[in-house]
């Protein structure tokens, strides 16, 4: 995850800009570029992993979703 970036840098470094006027700059770009491709990824995985509450299970306990979770502030209910 972080090798990503510092590899494009000196590739860039290199190979790819080696004729450019601040090559050091150019590198630097690449390389964010390849952190904001590799946090765009993390992102996606994050948000197409599936919700581990069913359906079902979440209006069989009333909607709140974390049925196993101790009901607390507002939601406790008293027992005395």
């Amino acid at each position: 995850m972080f090798t990503l970036p510092i590899i494009a840098f000196y590739i860039g470094l290199n190979y790819i800009f080696p004729n450019k006027e601040e090559p050091l700059m150019w590198s630097g770009g690449l390389a964010v570029f390849f952190t904001n491709i590799v946090i765009f990824g993390y992102v996606w995985s994050a948000f197409s992993e599936e919700d581990p509450v069913d359906e079902k299970e979440q209006r069989l306990s009333g909607g709140d979703g974390d049925s196993a979770g101790p009901r607390v502030g507002a939601f406790k209910q008293r027992t005395d």
